[in-house]
């Protein structure tokens, strides 16, 4: 394996670590534990040290534990010496799953930094019969919050399904 070939997995491994926060949103609750291995698969996996990024292309797929994200595309951008992860982009048919619950949008970006995730582009998160859905649907990972914001009408939209109660 070159140098070059072995500084790019180095990287891709790096930045799959740090899909982590996904698996977050999509729990809606931040985990401290240990967690398996990410596995990336997809049709073509770019990285660009000039442009500092690395696209997985083509039925990209991440999966790490109980959570799995697709897209049509991940961008991973970073920045400095260290290429820390700034930005991760999940575009085009975005599907990140964990059992029942399901965030779906056309875009999803992670805003590493500040530990934001933003879904847009018809964006609904479901979890078995209720769910939520806006325009934009961002989620404070840090703050345990989420906001969303109406669409062309303003509005959003979310069912709460009362749990039935078992008779004794």
């Amino acid at each position: 394996m070159t140098i070059s070939m072995t500084k790019t997995t180095f990287l891709c491994i790096c930045v799959l670590l740090l899909l982590l926060p996904l698996s977050v949103f999509a729990a809606i609750a931040v985990e401290s534990q240990n967690r398996g291995p990410i596995e990336v698969s997809s049709d073509r996996l770019e990285a660009d040290d000039v442009a500092q990024t690395i696209v997985f292309e083509g039925n990209a797929v991440a999966i790490q534990d109980d959570v799995t994200i697709f897209g049509d595309r991940l961008t991973v951008k970073y920045a400095g010496e260290k290429r820390e992860v700034e930005q991760v982009v999940a575009e085009g048919a975005v599907r990140i799953v964990q059992g029942a619950r399901i965030a779906t949008a056309e875009k999803a970006v992670l805003y590493h930094a500040e530990e934001r995730i933003v879904l847009t582009g018809s964006p609904k998160v479901s979890d078995g019969d209720n769910y939520i859905q806006g325009q934009e649907i961002t989620i404070y990972l840090n703050d345990k919050r989420s906001v969303v914001t109406g669409g062309a009408d303003g509005r959003v939209n979310a069912v709460f399904t009362p749990k039935s109660e078992e008779k004794p």
